[in-house]
């Protein structure tokens, strides 16, 4: 793969070479595309001014030749404490050095001061070790720390806060951790660290050296650096970032088209006054003229500023970005700007077969938005037959569109789940198994394909792993980590406020083709939904009760997680000595409560479609990523088994007009099939390596779906041993599934003592896999389990691998994509 086609599936180039459309006329130049990104053609402006970067100052280091942060200077260790696992600590001439036993953590002396208000960008340290595979460092926001507690902790669960393979040998390294080594948070604010820990290696009896830990934050970073492109954050709202300093000019020369706006929002690190200045003039003109002057002054946070540029286009012009405040190197963030035209048609291919036998009239949708309910099950919804009036707007959607009766999940767990549904790929073929693993920048996300035909992109997170700790930002113009919302995350309901950021985004693109990917988690646990709705179907003395319940329950609950959220396997629901089945309906009348508070968020945004008059050129698709178990199986959550109530999830398609209304689709379908069908509808081209079959055909009355393309075939799905997800040392299980109606065979290559290696069931009668009826037919067992193996052999024969991918990209690339966050 060349440079081109890599930047282009990643959506680094301009839409040149293709007609654009707008207001019904076709405009030339072919270089004036419906979106023209600045970050894009960073490398084709002109740096004015350009002011050299600082040299890296040193405000949060220690060292172990006499400069250090510790105050105790007569502290043989210089402050450094051994915490657990470390014998015979001490310094030796210009380094700490000692011995490691299990579980080893070094605690670093903090400065009374506090280390800063920014954000961690890297932590750089100089290490040797004799043995072990993994450092580690820990950011902790406790004044108090339960030492035992935490070491038990790290025993089932080693995984640091950042960590970074470790190499051991004789010579000193040095190790660079940054955001693309973390576990499990978006970022870290200095501010917020209490104690830092330092886990020297994953080995006991290994002896270290130390020679030097330095903490990197953001802002010292960026003034060390010449100004760029970056993928930056203010309080966990990322985008594309064009990042300069005072007095710097950066000038493009760009082709607009007709009725032309800068998409662009701002921000600054410091609170010292900033402004930021647009101007543009006429190619060849010698005058500008100021577009913009906006001033700010409350650091951390983006504001919208849009640019018109209707004075200076259509055609070509120069543009250029300044900023200006009373002292120089001040840094400023010009985020996401991108070229827009109001009116502007998103760019589209020949129609499929499918897609013109459904409507040969209507254009491609102005706007597409998925709603990823998270740990939905479809047999809590109306429309698959729940008696609860549980999502009324979902049921009206599906009333008016298409709802597909036995939608299959590809994976048991949201990373694996979403990542499928967002590249139409099964689990084993793009890799990500576990929390730590990331999307190969080469693999072609939905919202990289919506960017590129044209589309402003937006997305939420709900979850860390669902964002740029899994890649899963590819894309996305605007994006909305988990963090960016008030909350304690155990909370886990996040509808509300993520729609009252989309809201106003869909105002602010209404004019141009939009993708929003709005991923919510209310109906995942704890179950217990925001007043009024906790209230819906269950009293206030009922709800006492179960309240007293839940801790009577957590207190013989073994994992601290499940403790946290009232959620016992069977064993321990009878050791409580609450009745299991009270217990479990209470749980589901909260569980429902939360899916009709999520309903609710979606009718406002259905409702703001409406008043924008974005309705009827609007496609919604409503997915889950898996669902959840209550005790059907022995436990509570998900992602530990592949039964019904982890794989059967709802899916539905709306666009009036378009796509049929009140069709139910009987076929069963795999969720890795809306990325092609969303393409599809929309007329752009499905990258080749999708493996999801586009379901249109099945969409089409009076057309059998072969003749238009489609092929019947079993649904698969996949769940593999996670470590650093689950507790799979003591619930070892790797299942492959396969659905091939009326049947469905799962296979345990991996299992516990006593587990089946085969389990059938009636897929259609037995949703929920209840009653194994593999020892009955033993043929069909034989004949699926073909089926199955050769589907394996398949998907890791297509598996995708991040050395082979970006193996012919030279350095400059690589650096560019890791800018901007797509690469380590």
């Amino acid at each position: 793969m060349n440079r081109l086609q890599l930047l282009a599936r990643l959506g680094f180039l301009t839409l040149a070479g293709v007609t654009w459309v707008a207001c019904d006329r076709a405009v030339e130049p072919a270089s004036a595309s419906p979106r023209q990104s600045l970050v894009e053609r960073f490398d084709e402006a002109e740096l004015v001014g350009a002011v050299e970067p600082k040299a890296p100052s040193d405000p949060t280091a220690w060292r172990f030749d006499g400069t250090r942060v510790a105050e105790d200077a007569d502290d043989a260790t210089r402050g450094w404490t051994a915490l657990h696992g470390v014998e015979d600590l001490r310094v030796e001439g210009d380094k700490l050095v000692g011995r490691t036993g299990e579980v080893p953590l070094l605690e670093i002396p903090l400065p009374a001061q506090g280390i800063g208000d920014d954000t961690v960008h890297a932590v750089e340290i100089r290490l040797r070790a004799t043995a072990g595979s993994q450092l580690g460092v820990f950011f902790l926001a406790e004044d108090e720390l339960d030492v035992p507690e935490l070491v038990e902790e790290l025993r089932e669960d080693p995984t640091a806060d950042l960590t970074v393979d470790l190499v051991p040998g004789d010579e000193v390294r040095e190790y660079r951790l940054t955001s693309a080594n973390a576990g499990f948070a978006y970022s870290y604010s200095l501010s917020s660290i209490r104690r830092l820990l330092l886990m020297p290696t994953d080995e006991a009896g290994a002896a270290f050296e130390l020679e030097s830990v330095r903490i990197v934050s953001r802002g010292e970073h960026l003034a060390s650096v010449a100004s760029g492109i970056g993928w930056h954050g203010h309080q966990e709202v990322y985008r594309e970032s064009i990042v300069s300093r005072t007095p710097e000019r950066v000038v493009f020369e760009l082709s607009l088209p007709p009725d032309p706006f800068l998409d662009l929002a701002i921000a600054t690190l410091e609170g010292a006054p900033l402004t930021f200045v647009v101007e543009g003039r006429a190619r060849g003109a010698s005058e500008w003229s100021t577009l913009l002057r906006r001033t700010v002054t409350t650091p951390e946070r983006w504001s919208q500023a849009n640019v018109d540029l209707g004075r200076l286009g259509p055609g070509p012009v120069e543009l250029a970005l300044v900023l200006e405040a009373e002292t120089d190197g001040q840094i400023g963030f010009w985020g996401g700007p991108v070229v827009r035209a109001r009116g502007a048609r998103p760019l589209a291919s020949a129609p499929s077969i499918a897609r013109r036998a459904l409507t040969e009239e209507r254009e491609p949708p102005q706007g597409v938005i998925v709603v990823l309910a998270d740990t939905l099950r479809r047999d809590h919804l109306p429309m698959y037959g729940y008696a609860r009036d549980t999502a009324p707007t979902l049921q009206r959607l599906a009333r008016e569109g298409t709802l597909f009766e036995d939608a299959i999940s590809q994976g048991t767990w949201t990373k694996v789940a979403a990542t499928s549904l967002l590249t139409g790929l099964y689990g084993t073929t793009h890799g990500l198994a576990d929390m730590s693993d990331r999307l190969p920048a080469t693999v072609t996300t939905l919202a990289e394909c919506f960017r590129e035909a044209g589309y402003a992109t937006f997305a939420t997170s709900s979850v860390p792993f669902t964002g740029k700790l899994s890649n899963l930002h590819q894309g996305v113009d605007v994006f909305y980590e988990r963090g960016s919302i008030d909350g304690d995350f155990l909370a886990a309901k996040t509808a509300r406020p993520f729609a009252d950021h989309l809201l106003p985004w869909l105002e602010n693109v209404r004019d141009v083709p939009f993708f929003a990917l709005l991923h919510v988690f209310d109906p995942h646990s704890p179950f217990e939904p925001a007043a009024p709705w906790n209230a819906r179907w269950m009293d206030a003395d009922v709800m006492a009760e179960h309240r007293a319940h839940m801790e009577r329950v957590s207190e013989v609950i073994e994992s601290d997680f499940m403790k946290d959220q009232a959620l016992p396997n069977r064993e321990e629901m009878a050791a409580s000595g609450v009745d299991a089945a009270t217990y479990v309906e209470r749980e589901k009348i909260w569980y429902d409560a939360s899916i009709r508070a999520m309903d609710e968020e979606i009718a406002r945004l259905v409702e703001r479609l409406e008043e924008l008059g974005l309705a009827e050129r609007t496609l919604i698709a409503v997915v889950s990523d898996h669902g959840e178990e209550f005790l059907e199986h022995g436990r509570h959550f998900h992602g530990y088994t592949a039964y019904g109530e982890m794989l059967n999830v709802p899916l539905l398609l709306w666009w009036p007009g378009v796509v049929p209304a009140g069709l139910r689709v009987e076929e069963t379908v795999e969720t890795i099939g809306l990325m092609p069908t969303l393409l599809g509808l929309s007329r752009i081209p499905v990258p080749a390596e999708v493996q999801g079959q586009d379901l249109l055909p099945l969409m089409i009355q009076g057309h059998p779906p072969e003749a238009l393309g489609y092929a019947s075939r079993p649904a698969f799905s996949e769940r593999r041993i996670a470590p650093e997800a689950f507790d799979d040392d003591e619930h070892p299980v790797s299942s492959f599934v396969v659905i091939d109606p009326p049947w469905k065979l799962i296979r345990n290559t991996e299992r516990p003592e006593g587990w089946p290696e085969f389990e059938l069931y009636d897929h259609a009668a037995d949703p929920l896999n209840l009653h194994d009826v593999a020892e009955a037919n033993p043929a069909i067992v034989e004949r699926l389990a073909r089926r199955l193996a050769t589907w394996r052999e398949e998907v890791e024969a297509a598996a995708v691998s991040v050395e082979a991918s970006l193996e012919e990209l030279g350095e400059e690339d690589l650096e560019q994509l890791r800018a901007l966050g797509y690469a380590e």
